[in-house]
């Protein structure tokens, strides 16, 4: 189990806006054409992790991946298809 820390790793908001429209972006093509998603974390501890799986449902605030897993949307760093 991992856990995220509380402040978002992106530092602006245009930043932010990319990462979401990304996410938004993912949630469609995985639904629709079940395209793995690949997404880059950072932990509190700056180490960054990647994992690739299909994303099931996105809100404002979670991501929720194939098997149930949660990650928080700010910790996310980015977001390929």
């Amino acid at each position: 189990m991992f856990h995220f820390g509380p402040e978002d790793v992106l530092t602006n908001k245009e930043e932010r806006a990319i990462r979401n429209h990304k996410l938004e972006r993912a949630i469609i093509l995985s639904n629709c054409e079940h395209i793995p998603i690949s997404l880059y974390m950072k932990l509190p501890s700056g180490e960054t992790l990647e994992t690739e799986s299909d994303v099931v449902d996105y809100a404002d605030d979670v991501v929720v991946l194939k098997g149930g897993f949660h990650i928080p949307v700010w910790a996310i760093l980015d977001v390929d298809v």
